[in-house]
């Protein structure tokens, strides 16, 4: 009886294994085809980081020397120590919706290019826009604009939304 028992839970352990690496690897592959790249440029070539507190809380230029590719996507850094602490927690850093306009995804679920230099921090979420005028309006209500967003972004690549 008890290699019965130590049977079924070497195979619960085997399929829950296997689950859980059908799901990482379905996370590593992401839909960047939906993604606003350029070749496989994200972010216009600004330093992910550096809109945050710990990367200077200023857009910067990356580096085309300092790179770091990441599930499909190239990031240029404007330090080595920005790329660490992008290397170290990427989710915290990339862009939500693949980097396109947040209020336009929220919308009417449409890849509308950015400016990335008009940006709002929403917890550990950063939200690019194509004009002040969407931004200003995304500003308003932060929370209803995102849940749509993310919807919307999920029914068009299949992604859930970054947290």
């Amino acid at each position: 009886m008890k290699s019965l028992n130590l049977s079924k839970w070497i195979a619960l352990f085997l399929t829950a294994l296997t689950l859980f690496s059908m799901n990482t690897h379905a996370q590593a592959n992401r839909n960047v085809s939906e993604y606003n790249l350029n070749g496989d440029l994200g972010l216009k070539g600004y330093d992910p980081v550096s809109y945050f507190a710990e990367g200077g809380s200023l857009p910067a230029k990356g580096n085309e020397e300092i790179t770091h590719h990441h599930k499909g996507v190239t990031y240029r850094f404007s330090s080595l120590e920005n790329k660490e602490l992008f290397k170290i927690m990427p989710e915290r850093y990339e862009p939500t919706y693949g980097g396109y306009c947040a209020w336009a995804m929220a919308a009417s679920g449409s890849k509308v290019d950015i400016d990335p230099l008009l940006y709002t921090i929403d917890g550990n979420r950063i939200h690019f826009f194509i004009a002040p005028s969407t931004k200003k309006s995304f500003d308003r209500d932060v929370a209803r604009f995102s849940a749509r967003a993310d919807r919307n972004w999920e029914n068009l690549t299949g992604e859930g939304p970054r947290l």
